[in-house]
């Protein structure tokens, strides 16, 4: 997996033939917007801070589950009072895979289905009053992990998971939250932080730092991202020309865009293109 902290990209996971990776250990967090091509399961043990995805805020805090749907930007941001003690287990993987190895197991292939849905809404579970149990069965697994062993740790972590209707409520309430609807609409535009204050009712200055804030962002960083993932989308499941997509996306210009891209995904947008297709 590639690991640039000074960019807004991709994060391609490499599974290496396995339907799956695994990690639980004590780290520090990507500290920008990015995405998966595949799905990510994380679960809190320690720690405290706060997880960002679908323009929502969500209390980190142990005992929290996460699921990332493919292609849903997020971000985690660890408490600088914590971070010593923030302790997460990570799992990646093939959904594609995992869902032929569940074949057998309908309720719980249904489910994964449902929370591997692409750019797909995240779900998010507080499952403190059972953190011992999930303990427990993570720490019976250990990498490499084969379609057999991550089919029957879903079918345990399933087991324990409250009905998809149940998943734990986000605040949304933010400024940076409303910047990023605002965004979400007006990304093919060229931006006008005056317009985006406007909108919210509050001074340019006040909107910038209090997104900064509440992210650990720029806004002009996080467009950036918002507008590279739309044109990943564009790029795999349409034959739209480079300098159209680009201008779709928001970019003025094609040789901006593609140098964006370049730096932020590590490829061309053609190379993308051709690279990641079938994925």
């Amino acid at each position: 997996m590639r690991d640039t902290p000074t960019s807004e990209h991709l994060e391609l996971i490499t599974l290496n033939n396995t339907v799956a990776s695994f990690s639980r250990l004590y780290a520090n967090t990507v500290r920008y917007h990015h995405w998966h091509q595949c799905l990510e399961i994380l679960y809190v043990e320690e720690g405290f801070g706060v997880a960002i995805v679908d323009n929502q805020h969500f209390t980190m805090r142990p005992g929290r589950l996460f699921f990332f749907p493919p292609f849903t930007l997020h971000k985690v941001r660890v408490d600088e009072r914590a971070e010593a003690i923030y302790r997460r287990t990570i799992i990646h993987l093939d959904h594609h895979a995992v869902m032929n190895v569940l074949r057998d197991f309908p309720h719980a292939q249904q489910r994964l289905r449902a929370l591997s849905r692409r750019g797909g809404a995240a779900w998010v579970a507080d499952m403190a009053h059972c953190h011992s149990h999930i303990t427990h069965l993570f720490s019976c697994y250990q990498p490499p992990m084969t379609g057999e062993r991550i089919a029957g740790l879903l079918i345990g972590l399933f087991a324990m998971l409250p009905d998809v209707e149940d998943g734990a409520p986000g605040s949304s309430q933010g400024v940076a939250s409303r910047a990023m609807f605002w965004l979400e609409e007006h990304y093919q535009q060229k931006f006008r932080l005056d317009a985006l204050a406007a909108e919210l009712g509050i001074s340019r200055s006040y909107v910038s730092r209090k997104f900064h804030a509440e992210t650990g962002e720029k806004i002009h960083d996080y467009l950036n991202t918002l507008r590279l993932r739309k044109a990943c989308e564009c790029l795999l499941h349409s034959d739209t020309s480079v300098r159209d997509i680009a201008a779709q996306v928001g970019f003025s210009d094609v040789t901006w865009f593609i140098s964006a891209f370049k730096k932020g995904i590590g490829e061309t947008p053609l190379q993308y293109r051709k690279n990641h297709r079938a994925v």
